[in-house]
C-alpha cells in the first residue's frame, strides 16, 4: 500500500519527495495510516488533532491516543480544541457542518503558518460514499468528481486505496487506531450509504465496489477535462464598470453544454437548481427582462443574454449649492473649457450648460418612475423610463441613471439627453461644461 501512495503522490504532484507535511489525525484507522505512511516515506511530518468536544471522554481518548503515537514516531503535534455546538448555534449549521467549518479554520491556520501543504486521510471508499451522498443531495456540475485529489493547500495521498487495505495496513504495522462509534449511527446519511447501500450494491453484482473505486478516478480525471473546456467557454467573461457579468446567449445555447455553463458561471450564488432550470428556459425564450434574485447578486435577461450584477442598494443623492464647492464623492465633475473634453457631443458623457438657465440649488439624485424632461430638439416631453428604453440601458445600469434637477424640472439625464433651454455651445460665454462619472457609482 506504502508503493501505492507513493505513486499517487507522484503522479498527482501531491508533494516533492522529503517535502514538510501537516497530517491531520483524528486518531481514526485512516488518519493514524496516513501518518506512518508519510512519516516512513521521508516526509518530515507535524501533526495536527481537533479535539471537538462532542463526546466527553471517548473525545480525550481520541487526542491521548494520538499524543501518544506521534511521540512514539518523534512528530511534532498541535492538539486545538473547537466548540462546535457553540458555532452550530450562532450560525444555524449542523453538528456536522460547524465542527467541518471550525476543522478547516484550524487547517488553513496551519498552513499558513507552515508547512504550506496539509495531508487529509479521504480514501477510495470515501469517495464513492461521497458520490453518492451528492447524488441523492444534488451533486452540481462538479459531484461526479467527487473528493478532489487537492484542493488548496489540502492534498488527500489515501485517495486510491481502499478501505480494507488501510486497516491491513495497520495491522502488518501495528498502528493503533480508536473507532468512532458515532460512524455507524444510521442517523447520518454518510453510515447509511456505507452499511446499507454499498453492501446492498455489493450483494447485487459482487465486485460493485472496485468498480465504481475505478470509476471515481476517471471522473476526477474527466472534471479536470470538463473544466479546461469550461475555462475556454467562459474565460474571457469579466466585470464591467457597474460590476456586472454579461454572459452571451451564445456562450450559454451554443456550448453544447448548457447546464454546466450555468453552474459554473453560477457558482456560489446559491441558486436552487430549479431556478438555473428556469433561467435557461427563459434564455432560450427570450424573456427579456426575467429576474433570479441570488443573495448579494441577481441574474436577469437582458436582449443579448444573461447578466450577473450587484443586488440594487440605496443610491446616494446630492445636493450642489455651487459649481465651485461640488460635494464630496459626487459623480459630477465642472471641467475647464478649453479641456478636450469639451469637445464631446452634448447630451451624452459631457454637456455644455447655460450658467444663466441654472437656479442652485442642484439636485442630483436616481431617476424614479415616473420622472419626465423636455430634451433639446425633441419639442415635447418624455419619460425617463423611455429614454432609457430608447439608449439600450442594460436593466443592471438603469438603476444606476441619475437625473440633476434645477428649479424643480430635470435638466440633464445624466450622461444620456440634455434639456431643452439649457444646453449651449461649447465656448460660449457663461457656458459651463459638466462630465458625468458614472462609473463611479458600481455597487
Amino acid at each position: 500500500m506504502r508503493d501505492r501512495v507513493q505513486r499517487t503522490i507522484r503522479s498527482h504532484g501531491l508533494l516533492p519527495p522529503a517535502a514538510p507535511v501537516w497530517v491531520a489525525v483524528s486518531g481514526g484507522v485512516d488518519s493514524m495510516v496516513l501518518l506512518h505512511v508519510l512519516w516512513s516515506l521521508g516526509h518530515p511530518v507535524k501533526a495536527v488533532h481537533i479535539d471537538h468536544g462532542l463526546r466527553g471522554v471517548e473525545s480525550d481518548a481520541d487526542a491521548q491516543l494520538v499524543r501518544s503515537y506521534c511521540g512514539s514516531l518523534g512528530v511534532p503535534l498541535v492538539v486545538e480544541r473547537v466548540d462546535v455546538k457553540a458555532h452550530a448555534a450562532t450560525t444555524g449549521f449542523s453538528t456536522q457542518m460547524a465542527a467541518r467549518a471550525l476543522r478547516y479554520e484550524v487547517f488553513k491556520r496551519c498552513t499558513e503558518e507552515g508547512p504550506v501543504v496539509l495531508a487529509m486521510a479521504h480514501h477510495a471508499d470515501d469517495a464513492v460514499e461521497t458520490f453518492f451522498i451528492q447524488a441523492l443531495q444534488g451533486m452540481g456540475a462538479r459531484g461526479r468528481a467527487g473528493i478532489p485529489m487537492r484542493s488548496g493547500p489540502f492534498i488527500r495521498p489515501l485517495l486510491e486505496v481502499d478501505r480494507a487495505s488501510i486497516h491491513q495496513y495497520a495491522l502488518q504495522y501495528a498502528v493503533p487506531f480508536r473507532e468512532d462509534a458515532s460512524n455507524r449511527d444510521p442517523v447520518y446519511l454518510r453510515s447509511r450509504v456505507r452499511h446499507e447501500l454499498l453492501p446492498l450494491l455489493e450483494s447485487m453484482r459482487a465486485g460493485s465496489r472496485t468498480v465504481m473505486q475505478r470509476d471515481m478516478v476517471l471522473a476526477r480525471e474527466m472534471d479536470v477535462a470538463v473544466q479546461q473546456q469550461l475555462a475556454a467557454v467562459v474565460g474571457h467573461l469579466v466585470c464591467d464598470a457597474f460590476g456586472a457579468v454579461h454572459v452571451p446567449r451564445s456562450t450559454v445555447l451554443g456550448s453544447g453544454m448548457p447546464h454546466l455553463v450555468l453552474h459554473h458561471v453560477l457558482h456560489g450564488l446559491g441558486l436552487h437548481p430549479d431556478r438555473l432550470d428556469d433561467m435557461l428556459q427563459a434564455l432560450e425564450e427570450g424573456h427579456v427582462g426575467a429576474r433570479f434574485p441570488a443573495g448579494a447578486k441577481e441574474v436577469f435577461v437582458d436582449r443579448n443574454g444573461l447578466v450577473i450584477a450587484p443586488a440594487g442598494q440605496e443610491l446616494p443623492h446630492w445636493t450642489i449649492r455651487s459649481w465651485y464647492e461640488l460635494p464630496e464623492q459626487v459623480p459630477l465633475r465642472v471641467l475647464d473649457p478649453t479641456d478636450a473634453a469639451s469637445e464631446a457631443t452634448n447630451g451624452r458623457e459631457v454637456v455644455s450648460v447655460d450658467a444663466e438657465a441654472i437656479e442652485f440649488p442642484l439636485e442630483l439624485r436616481p431617476w424614479q418612475v415616473g420622472d419626465r424632461m423636455r430634451p433639446a430638439g425633441l419639442g415635447g416631453s418624455k419619460l425617463i423610463s423611455d429614454i432609457l428604453v430608447d439608449a439600450k440601458v442594460p436593466l443592471h445600469r438603469k438603476r444606476n441613471a441619475y437625473v440633476l434637477i434645477s428649479g424643480g424640472r430635470i435638466i440633464w439625464a445624466c450622461g444620456l439627453r440634455v434639456a431643452e433651454g439649457v444646453v449651449v455651445a461649447p465656448g460660449t460665454p457663461g457656458a459651463i461644461i459638466l462630465q458625468w462619472r458614472g462609473d463611479v457609482l458600481v455597487q
